[in-house]
């Protein structure tokens, strides 16, 4: 160990500080093996005031501090530089749920606490926290508030952003902000949550947060439909809405390359459709009224698009488990779309009305510019979140330098689209260090700047997470 990180010694038990080479190794690499670092060493905290002392030697030192969750996000955000300044502070080890309030519909969990284990504490509870997303098996709920991450329910919850009511944090001088207060209204000052919430460790290290939770549904339908295009899907969206309202969970869309890929390469996967189709919308409704009748209505809506031709196929779940099946599908895509092969992926945000012509931009595009691509297409139709996919033959994309360079230009080709429709670059996953140009071109250039005061203001050195969101 250098002499630099021998105070730490003091701060950290033995398994709190790796400098060993290979236990380094699986946190210095993103989810995809896209982005590679170095870093001094691996810190692994247990408490809040362990962060604190870390983040005062930081301050002391001038040492870049990389923090870093579950490792599962999309944009390179909690990976460090190539220089081996930095150190990482890996949260996992502040996993405690604090409290659940039953009456208040409450919940406060560190910041290392996988989300499924939130999900477990909500249920045991007879409680329900609506954020559900494909990594929710690994992430940590520190790394998807420091992203704002979405999800397949946010047409009925909103975003990480709807379910925050407080959050603990660390300075980067070290000073804690305890602001856990699980309150619903609260106007004194400004509200540092909101600014936390999405800035991907660069204004602070969130410890812990304060969640909202809701009523358990008693009851619920899903069902996996059938379209010949997004348009028919937005159709069916628009009348299940003028019926269920607020009952709407989920509507995800995915194309039939998607679902392909993802049918032959994730083994729990089956179709439950006698066919395939171009497009899939994946539906479910809820209601914590156990007289509602959820499944009647989803059946009378699709019927109803069946004879006037709007949908081609369906079919409703009529278990648990054949629901659970039908979700697996869609939280597979991710593991799908990583082991398919060379790939460049979007987390793109239009209006609702415009998810066709985005898909439209986009695939004539990709025909005329990059006509070995496969594009595909999955993503939340209810909120206008599309990720879009390049997915390339790997012989068209040999080495990194290869991919690199494809990469910049698939992406300016997309990001073009997305800017002339009005939409954004990132809808849930992140600037991190992947967009950092391109945001800094999408940007209006008088909010850039404000933003890089708002930096200055909660780290004047620049040592957290250097070079993510805005560059250094």
């Amino acid at each position: 160990m250098s002499a630099k990180l021998q105070p730490l010694e003091a701060v950290l038990d033995p398994a709190g500080i790796v400098t060993e080479p290979a236990a380094m190794a699986p946190y210095l690499s993103d989810w995809r093996g896209r982005r590679h670092g170095r870093a001094q060493a691996i810190l692994r905290p247990r408490t809040v005031e362990e962060v604190s002392a870390i983040m005062r030697w930081a301050t002391q030192t001038r040492t870049p501090v990389v923090p870093q969750g579950g490792n599962t996000g999309l944009s390179g955000g909690a990976t460090p530089d190539g220089s081996g300044e930095a150190i990482m502070l890996s949260l996992g080890r502040l996993n405690q749920i604090r409290s659940v309030d039953v009456l208040g519909d409450t919940l406060v969990a560190e910041a290392g606490c996988v989300l499924t284990d939130v999900q477990r504490a909500a249920t045991e509870a007879d409680r329900l926290f609506p954020l559900s997303l494909g990594s929710e098996g690994s992430c940590q709920i520190g790394g998807i508030v420091a992203t704002n991450a979405g999800g397949i329910n946010v047409i009925r919850y909103g975003t990480v952003r709807d379910l925050v009511l407080g959050l603990e944090f660390v300075q980067a001088d070290g000073a804690v902000i305890r602001g856990l207060k699980p309150l619903r209204k609260d106007n004194a000052g400004y509200a540092l949550r909101d600014m936390l919430i999405g800035s991907e460790g660069t204004l602070g290290i969130i410890t812990a947060a304060a969640f909202k939770l809701f009523a358990r549904p008693s009851v619920s339908a899903t069902a996996l439909c059938g379209f010949a295009s997004p348009a028919a899907a937005l159709q069916v969206l628009h009348r299940l809405r003028s019926v269920a309202g607020a009952r709407i969970s989920s509507f995800e869309l995915m194309c039939d390359a998607e679902m392909g890929l993802t049918l032959a390469l994730v083994p729990t996967t089956t179709l439950p459709l006698g066919e395939r189709h171009p497009w899939y919308g994946f539906i479910e409704i809820a209601d914590s009224d156990r007289e509602a009748d959820v499944e009647r209505i989803l059946t009378e809506v699709l019927g109803a698009a069946l004879e006037a031709e709007v949908l081609t196929d369906a079919v409703i779940a009529s278990s648990e488990a054949q629901a659970q099946a039908i979700w697996t599908i869609r939280l597979a895509v991710a593991e799908a779309n990583r082991l398919a092969g060379p790939s460049v992926p979007h987390d793109t945000s239009v209006a609702t009305a415009d998810v066709p012509a985005l898909i439209t931009a986009v695939e004539q595009a990709a025909a005329r510019c990059f006509p070995s691509a496969r594009p595909l297409f999955v993503g939340h139709i209810g909120d206008g979140n599309i990720h879009v996919t390049l997915l390339f033959p790997k012989a068209e994309v040999p080495n990194a330098a290869a991919f690199a360079a494809t990469a910049a230009a698939v992406n300016a080709c997309v990001f073009d689209i997305v800017t002339r429709l009005g939409g954004s670059i990132t809808a849930e996953h992140g600037i991190g260090h992947s967009l950092v140009g391109a945001f800094a071109q999408a940007a209006q250039p008088e909010a850039l700047a404000l933003m890089r005061r708002v930096k200055h203001a909660f780290d004047p050195l620049g040592i957290l997470n250097p070079g993510a969101v805005l560059a250094a």
